[in-house]
C-alpha cells in the first residue's frame, strides 16, 4: 500500500511512478524521502534547462509539493523541508534566488527561506 504522499504525487505527476518501485522499498517513510529527493532533482533539471516550458513544469511540481505540504501532518512537512526544499537550497546562488522564489507558491516561500538560513 502506498503512502498518501506517493499516491498524490503519482496522481498529479504521472512520471513519478517510475522513480520508485513499490517492491524495492517496504518502508514508506524511506520511499517518501527518496521520492521527494528525486522530485527535487527533476525540478532543478527543469529550472536549469533554460526552456520556458520546463520552467513551467517545475512550477507545477512546486504547486503539487505545496498542496501536500499545506495538507500534511508534521511528518509530511518535515519530509518536504528535509528532502525537497533542502535539495533546492543547496543549489542556491544569489542569481537563482529570485527565480526559485518566483517559482514557489507563496505559502512555501517562507519555508524555503527558512531552509536556506538553516543550511
Amino acid at each position: 500500500m502506498k503512502s498518501k504522499m506517493m499516491s498524490t504525487l503519482e496522481e498529479w505527476i504521472p512520471e513519478s511512478r517510475s522513480w520508485i518501485l513499490d517492491k524495492e522499498i517496504k518502508d514508506h517513510a524511506i520511499a517518501d524521502y527518496l521520492l521527494l529527493g528525486k522530485l527535487a532533482e527533476e525540478c532543478l533539471k527543469k529550472i536549469n534547462s533554460g526552456n520556458e516550458y520546463e520552467y513551467a513544469d517545475a512550477a507545477e511540481i512546486a504547486k503539487v509539493v505545496n498542496l501536500i505540504y499545506q495538507g500534511g501532518n508534521q511528518y509530511t512537512r518535515n519530509a518536504i523541508e528535509n528532502e525537497f526544499l533542502t535539495k533546492l537550497s543547496i543549489e542556491e546562488s544569489p542569481s537563482s534566488l529570485k527565480k526559485h522564489l518566483d517559482m514557489l507558491p507563496k505559502e512555501l516561500r517562507k519555508e524555503y527561506l527558512k531552509t536556506i538560513l538553516e543550511n
